[in-house]
């Protein structure tokens, strides 16, 4: 029984923890699209091991990226909402329930945050190896727990063999 209350109090120390141990400053600011509507966007979008679009997404890897953002609201709670795009069709693409709980993910601060707060959040999508290899098109949508947006962008992207 021990051992399992210490396990349940390190898993999220972990998960927490490992978005403050991103070290993102080698990575290339990329040029995104805005999301259609009145979404705001980012500030930048840096996304690893990607110098320019589209961006390759090795099969049976990890992509990561991290965005710098202005909060809008005063959130207590943030996940993402993607969405991809691929021969035509368009289709939610659901993350892992501890990637979706961003504020796990952001870097150097956690929820609530504030109004006017200068955040940087940090997501790691799973590129699974069944993937085809296909150009596709990413919509991620941040928001908040009402669904107010704190930055939204699109990328081009290939799924590439690894």
């Amino acid at each position: 029984m021990f051992k399992f209350l210490i396990l349940v109090a390190l898993v999220p120390a972990v998960m927490l923890q490992n978005a403050d141990n991103v070290n993102y400053d080698n990575w290339d600011v990329i040029p995104f699209r805005p999301c259609a509507g009145a979404r705001p966007p980012p500030a930048t979008l840096r996304i690893e091991n990607c110098p320019q679009m589209p961006c390759e997404l090795r099969r049976g890897s990890s992509a990561m990226m991290v965005m710098d953002y202005t909060s809008l609201t005063d959130a207590t709670e943030l996940r993402p909402v993607v969405t991809a795009t691929a021969l035509g069709i368009t289709a939610p693409y659901e993350l892992p329930a501890n990637i979706a709980a961003a504020c796990n993910w952001l870097v150097g601060a956690r929820c609530p945050t504030s109004v006017g707060e200068d955040l940087t959040w940090h997501l790691t999508m799973p590129i699974t190896a069944i993937y085809p290899l296909v150009s596709v098109t990413i919509e991620i949508d941040l928001q908040d727990q009402s669904g107010q947006t704190q930055g939204c962008f699109v990328v081009d992207t290939r799924v590439v063999a690894n």
